[in-house]
C-alpha cells in the first residue's frame, strides 16, 4: 500500500511540475499589454530588458535609472557630455539614429541585429519589423507625464515606481511656479518669443511644450498670441512686427544670431538685453524632455526675475540630478548646463 501511495504521489508531482512549466510558458508567450499615449494596446514581453530609444525618450529611460537596458540610441544622446558623465557605458551602445540619411532616419539592419524588446520612437519606422513600439506624445505637461509613466509601465517594477515619483515632482514644480504667476495681470506679462534653430526663425505657438512653460512662467507666447498653432518657420519681418519683450533661444548659435545680427537689433528684447539661451543637460530643457521640469522654474526666473529672486536654479539642478540620475553634479557642470556653448 505504501509503495502504491508513493508511486501515486510521485506521479502527481511530475504531472504538477509539467503543468506548472506549461503555465509559465503560456504566460511568457502571452506577454503583457500596455496602453500607449494614443490609446493603442501594445503587446510587450513580460520582462523588458532591451530598449531602443533616441532623444528625449532616451533621456527619460536614463532618468528612470534604466540606462543599462539601452541597446541602441541616437548620435545626439551618445555624444552628449552629460550623458557620458552620468552613464559612461553609453559609448558602447550602438548608434542607429543619425545615419547618413538624416538625423531622424534609422539604421534598420543594426536595429534588427540588436533585437530590442521595445522601441520608443516613431512607430511607422518599425511596425513592419514587428518590434513593439508604443506611441508617445510630447506636446504639453500632461503628455510628458503620460509618456514617462508609460515608459515606467513598460519597464515595470522599480522603474514604474520612479516614473510615478517623477510625475508627482513635475506636478509640484508646476504648481509651485503657477502659484506665483496665476494672478499676474495680462498687461504685466512679458511677451515671449521662442527662437528655434540657428537662424532663430523656427518658433512654436499653441499646442506645444514651449507654450506650456512660457505660460506657466507668467509670460505670453507671442506666436500663439498671433494665431500660430504648433511649430512654424516665420520671417524676421514677422518677428519685428511682433516685437517681443523676451527672446529665448534653444541653441548657442541661435542666441548669438539674435543678439548680434543687424536684422534683430531693433527688437525690444534685443535692445533691452533680454535674449536668453535655454539650458541643456542630458537633453535640451526647452524641447519635450523630462528635464523640462527644470525649464519651468528657469523660465519663470527669467520672465519675472523680481518675483522669483529667491529661487535658486542651481539648487534645483543639483537636487534633480541627485534624485533622478543618482549623480552628484559639480558646480562647474551646473554652469555648463545653464550656459551651454555649443
Amino acid at each position: 500500500m505504501m509503495k502504491y501511495l508513493f508511486k501515486l504521489f510521485a506521479g502527481l508531482l511530475v504531472i504538477g511540475l509539467l503543468f506548472s512549466e506549461n503555465c509559465r510558458a503560456q504566460t511568457s508567450e502571452q506577454g503583457r499589454v500596455v496602453i500607449d499615449c494614443e490609446g493603442n494596446q501594445v503587446k510587450i514581453p513580460l520582462e523588458v530588458k532591451r530598449v531602443c530609444a533616441n532623444g528625449a525618450l532616451a533621456q527619460m529611460v536614463l532618468m528612470l535609472g534604466a540606462g543599462d537596458h539601452l541597446v541602441a540610441t541616437g548620435k545626439f544622446v551618445a555624444t552628449n557630455p552629460m550623458v557620458l558623465k552620468i552613464f559612461p557605458e553609453i559609448k558602447n551602445v550602438p548608434v542607429i539614429y543619425g545615419a547618413p540619411g538624416g538625423k531622424s532616419e534609422i539604421q534598420l539592419e543594426t536595429l534588427v541585429r540588436v533585437n530590442p524588446d521595445v522601441l520608443f520612437g516613431r512607430r511607422d519606422q518599425v511596425l513592419s519589423l514587428g518590434i513593439p513600439c508604443p506611441a508617445v506624445s510630447l506636446l504639453n505637461f500632461a503628455d510628458i507625464k503620460n509618456t514617462v509613466r508609460m515608459i515606467g509601465d513598460v519597464l515595470g517594477g522599480g522603474y514604474q515606481t520612479k516614473s510615478i515619483a517623477f510625475c508627482e515632482y513635475y506636478d509640484s514644480m508646476i504648481e509651485r511656479i503657477r502659484s506665483k504667476t496665476a494672478d499676474i495681470p495680462k498687461n504685466e506679462k512679458p511677451r515671449v518669443y521662442y527662437a528655434g534653430g540657428e537662424d532663430g526663425l523656427n518658433t512654436e505657438g499653441r499646442n506645444t511644450i514651449s507654450y506650456s512653460w512660457i505660460t506657466a512662467g507668467g509670460g505670453i507666447n507671442v506666436a500663439a498670441e498671433y494665431g500660430v498653432e504648433g511649430s512654424r518657420k516665420v520671417s524676421i519681418e514677422t518677428i519685428i512686427k511682433w516685437n517681443p519683450d523676451i527672446i529665448i533661444s534653444n541653441s548657442y548659435n541661435g542666441k548669438q544670431t539674435v543678439a548680434n545680427s543687424e536684422q534683430w537689433k531693433d527688437i525690444r528684447a534685443v535692445t533691452e538685453g533680454r535674449v536668453y539661451q535655454a539650458p541643456r543637460g542630458v537633453y535640451l530643457w526647452s524641447v519635450r524632455s523630462g528635464e523640462g521640469a527644470l525649464q519651468v522654474p528657469w523660465a519663470a526666473k527669467h520672465i519675472h526675475p523680481e518675483l522669483f529672486k529667491d529661487l535658486n536654479i542651481q539648487d534645483e539642478v543639483r537636487q534633480f540630478y541627485a534624485r533622478f540620475y543618482g549623480y552628484d553634479i559639480t558646480e562647474d557642470e551646473i554652469e555648463e548646463i545653464l550656459h551651454p556653448v555649443n
